[in-house]
């Protein structure tokens, strides 16, 4: 409850926003690290604050470094994860609102990202024969090769700079969040 409180209050909504304000995006990486470097350094900012902070720089640094490790492909990380969700599907094939329950960000794009992987010959919709207001989304064999590929790309994109043993130390801190 109290992270809740933390986020309603606008002073604290208002500084850590400030903290994602960069000044020149032509050297997005180090746009990036300052921000790192502002939570950091932020004398007005509890440890919590803090934690959470570089969550979410990190979260952010790491969606650009995927998206960017796949670009030359022609997709986007959430089709990409939509791909996914699709390939171990138990039969193949989901429902629109299936598919944004196992996305992490249940992102208002996913009709907009669906249409592309359609166009693209990544995925089927079907209607269903039993209700027709219901449609069903299926992965064809170039959309499982698609995630394959793009599994190759985003893998190596993202270097977690730690020792097996801290990474283990951290997901069991995270869990707790």
């Amino acid at each position: 409850m109290e992270q809740i409180a933390y986020l309603s209050s606008n002073r604290n909504r208002e500084c850590l926003s400030n903290i994602f304000i960069g000044v020149d995006f032509r050297n997005h990486y180090l746009w990036h690290m300052a921000n790192k470097d502002l939570v950091i350094n932020n004398p007005d900012l509890t440890i919590e604050q803090k934690v959470l902070g570089l969550i979410m720089c990190i979260a952010q640094e790491t969606n650009g470094a995927m998206n960017n490790s796949i670009k030359h492909l022609g997709v986007s990380v959430l089709q990409v994860n939509i791909l996914h969700i699709l390939s171990y599907a138990p039969e193949g094939k989901l429902t629109v609102n299936q598919i944004k329950k196992f996305l992490i960000d249940e992102s208002p794009n996913v009709s907009r990202a669906l249409n592309k992987l359609m166009t693209a010959g990544y995925i089927v919709k079907n209607r269903s024969k039993k209700d027709q207001r219901v449609v069903h989304i299926e992965i064809t064999e170039e959309g499982r090769n698609m995630h394959i590929e793009a599994d190759k790309c985003l893998i190596p994109s993202v270097d977690f700079k730690l020792e097996k043993t801290d990474a283990e130390k951290l997901f069991e801190i995270l869990k707790k969040m």
